[in-house]
């Protein structure tokens, strides 16, 4: 099987994930939010509501827009589900608001995880599980770092 047939196998099993061929020897993750529809339409989404909801926070704001799930959140998420994996660190990232965008130089290493992350976003309990465990210590570590920030300003 070539490298079109594994990313096409990958992209149809594996929905909304999809893999990118880059054509440099570099291969994407992708989870773009604005593609998502029907089943997939909020993919996600429920756990960090759930998460809002814990912390006291509104699920959506002002505008009606959903107050958590940004594409950053996802990285934060990701990178708890994969915590002391030896090949994380074989990952970048560039994630944005609008979407979870990882990299690397292995179509299988992407391929692994991209089929192992989108069984645990599956399963509901397990997920919003992760959510709120990345998503409070993410938001403890930007604490801390605001606290030395100021710390240092005084």
């Amino acid at each position: 099987m070539d490298i079109r047939q594994r990313i096409n196998r990958f992209n149809t099993e594996n929905r909304p994930f999809y893999i990118v061929d880059h054509d440099s020897g570099e291969y994407s993750l992708c989870l773009a939010f604005s593609f998502l529809d029907g089943e997939y339409k909020e993919f996600g989404q429920d756990a960090f509501n759930r998460y809002a909801l814990e912390i006291n926070e509104p699920v959506v704001d002002g505008r009606g827009m959903f107050t958590h799930g940004s594409g950053y959140e996802w990285q934060a998420v990701f990178e708890k589900a994969f915590e002391g994996d030896p090949n994380s660190g074989r990952i970048r990232y560039d994630c944005e608001a609008g979407g979870f965008f990882c990299y690397a130089d292995s179509l299988p290493l992407l391929e692994d995880f991209g089929t192992r992350f989108r069984a645990v976003c599956m399963d509901g309990e397990k997920f919003a599980e992760i959510v709120s465990a990345a998503l409070k210590e993410d938001a403890g570590q930007q604490c801390m770092q605001e606290a030395m920030c100021m710390g240092g300003m005084k």
